[in-house]
């Protein structure tokens, strides 16, 4: 029970269930699922009938399709507090158009698209507080088109870990990266390369320290004015 008001909180923070009240998440909760998955285990696979769509509680997914020739292209890689799939529900689209599966330890919430949609349906205030809450989220992600397109991958890696940073609830200057570099390099739209060398140069000028996955921020100010 206790777990399940975590959770409840964790889910309250999410533009798609804060404007649910208390009665109707805990409706969607109790249609939902929790699951606890492997590295390289599968959510869904692409071209599967899309019932569901997921919240991610911990750990990280890929976002990912096959090509022709079986190469595999990610487009995203999902991480804590953040949700996917759920455009397949309010598009109306009645199969998975790409395959998730999970980059490490993962535990994710599957939600069943029918219930949530009911709860939009069966309150016409719902809707417009979720719309609302859509129009936001579409203007922070144009912000960070803007940054992507606009900025050079030494910004962005910069942008990238002290977001990381912030994420700490004790204020600390130690995290762990929450997936392997070539994911984190492909989400920043930048070459694997490209974000060893930024890193490294961050390391040679004492900002950080790195031991595997283990980043340590050694010194804030530096790495906010870094350039």
């Amino acid at each position: 029970m206790v777990l399940h008001r975590v959770h409840h909180q964790i889910l309250r923070s999410h533009h798609l269930f804060e404007p649910l009240n208390e009665e109707q998440l805990d409706e969607l909760m109790n249609a939902s699922q929790l699951l606890n998955i492997d590295k390289g285990e599968p959510l869904f696979r692409q071209g599967e009938p899309a019932h569901s769509f997921y919240f991610v509680i911990s750990g990280a997914v890929k976002i990912y399709r096959l090509t022709p020739d079986g190469q595999e292209k990610v487009f995203e890689v999902i991480g804590n507090r953040q949700t996917f799939a759920e455009a397949m529900m309010l598009m109306d689209t009645p199969n998975y158009v790409a395959s998730a599966e999970a980059v490490g330890p993962t535990q994710v919430y599957r939600l069943s698209n029918a219930t949530y949609m009911r709860l939009l349906e069966s309150n016409s205030r719902l809707p417009f507080a979720l719309l609302g809450k859509l129009c936001v989220r579409l203007h922070q992600r144009v912000n960070e088109i803007e940054t992507l397109s606009l900025k050079n991958a030494t910004h962005r890696v910069v942008r990238y870990l002290l977001t990381q940073l912030a994420h700490l609830a004790d204020g600390g200057s130690r995290f762990e990266l929450p997936m392997a570099k070539q994911l984190v390099a492909g989400h920043l739209s930048i070459q694997p390369e490209t974000f060893s060398r930024i890193i490294r140069r961050l390391i040679d000028e004492g900002i950080i320290s790195q031991e595997g996955r283990q980043i340590v921020v050694l010194d804030r100010p530096r790495l906010e004015q870094f350039e």
